[in-house]
């Protein structure tokens, strides 16, 4: 689980541990003399981190101290470097360690997306966080607002029934004003079949996720009504063309289906000009190249990459949910926290070229200073 440790002995002095480990950002467990766990912290500069805390009572609480040197007899570590690294191993290790108590303490999000079942007897768009629903799931997105825009961007761009109550009628349900206004084709009164309206479903999911050749049409039936002479309806295309660009840019810009939720992920290595590489797939975090100095001659990394990503199965088990959570989370915040994001289905060498000059002008997670702040990031315990 971790690739260092150090045995404290509270007889000796601690300026003898505080030698042998590092003032760098690692993911550490403090375990008893009977190798139980006490806590597991993130913490940017261990050697801080003990000094501090194995030097007398710790405060936990408001009025809660706790003698660490009492309880403690074995420090275990990884090194990170950077937060999405800190962040995915905190969450297998908390998992492993904490199995009853560690989710409510971790603080990490769920990845919300838009879920519909075309299959269903009468489908409709509803946001969620369980992925392991049968249909099609659409996102992620960055919070549970940003998928109910999603959804009602998707029912106006599609004329799709905004009153599912009334559906569920269909065909004896009565109009509501959407038909009167031309903005539904009404499958509740059996104006069209269900059946057509499970494909109109059908093809809108397919539309949100790519929608540049829909795009593209009404682009060309612009541009048709404009050489027509007919403005006010090139004008409505161009409204319409301004709603449905939203697919795709803004808080839609990271929308694939879920099976489709598949990057590599530049993160920044230990040393400067250096980066970290990981395969993102539905489910999956796989760290598949340790460290690189040079993105030049990426050709055998990337065929390595993309025979990797081709074998590799999704997991939508509660673990793997988990994981979609996390990347989710520094897919929204890359810019404020660093890392770059690139799309499988965009790999090719010059993208990963790029991807590796931009991950180089980002600010470097900060090295820690030989000082006594340890910059906490996490700590969950067990005391």
């Amino acid at each position: 689980m971790f690739d260092s440790s150090a045995e404290f002995d509270p007889a000796r002095p601690l300026d003898e541990l505080l030698k042998v480990v590092p003032a760098k950002w690692v993911v550490y467990l403090f375990a008893d003399a009977d190798g139980q766990p006490v806590q597991l912290l993130c913490v940017k500069n261990l050697r801080a981190s003990l000094k501090r805390r194995l030097g007398g009572d710790e405060l936990i609480g408001p009025t809660r101290k706790v003698n660490y040197r009492d309880l403690v007899r074995r420090i275990s570590w990884r090194r990170v470097d950077s937060a999405f690294e800190a962040d995915l191993l905190y969450l297998e290790k908390a998992r492993q360690i904490f199995p009853r108590s560690y989710r409510g303490m971790l603080g990490f999000e769920s990845a919300w997306f838009i879920h519909v079942d075309p299959s269903q007897r009468f489908p409709r768009y509803v946001k969620t966080i369980d992925l392991s629903r049968q249909g099609i799931l659409i996102g992620p997105l960055e919070d549970k607002h940003a998928a109910a825009r999603l959804i009602q961007l998707v029912e106006d761009a599609f004329d799709l029934c905004r009153y599912y109550n009334i559906l569920t009628e269909s065909p004896h349900g009565r109009a509501c004003a959407y038909k009167e206004m031309g903005k539904c084709p009404a499958p509740c009164d059996g104006s069209i079949s269900i059946e057509q309206y499970r494909e109109m479903i059908r093809w809108s999911a397919q539309t949100v996720v790519s929608p540049e050749s829909f795009i593209e049409e009404h682009k060309r039936r612009m541009a048709a009504a404009a050489q027509d002479l007919n403005f006010e309806s090139a004008a409505k295309i161009k409204q319409y063309i301004a709603e449905i660009s939203k697919f795709g840019s803004g808080p839609f810009r990271f929308v694939r289906r879920l099976h489709d939720f598949r990057f590599l992920s530049l993160q920044h290595g230990p040393r400067a000009g250096t980066a970290k590489i990981f395969l993102i797939t539905p489910g999956r975090v796989e760290e598949v190249a340790g460290l690189i100095g040079n993105a030049s001659k990426a050709e055998d990394l990337l065929r390595h990459v993309l025979a990797l990503d081709a074998r590799t199965d999704p997991d939508f088990s509660a673990e793997g949910i988990e994981r979609v959570g996390v990347v989710a989370e520094h897919l929204f915040r890359a810019r404020k926290v660093s890392g770059v994001y690139l799309r499988m289905d965009e790999l090719e060498d010059r993208a990963f070229a790029k991807a590796f000059r931009e991950l180089q002008k980002q600010k470097a997670p900060d090295a820690p200073a030989e000082t006594d702040d340890e910059g906490v990031v996490k700590e969950l315990q067990q005391i």
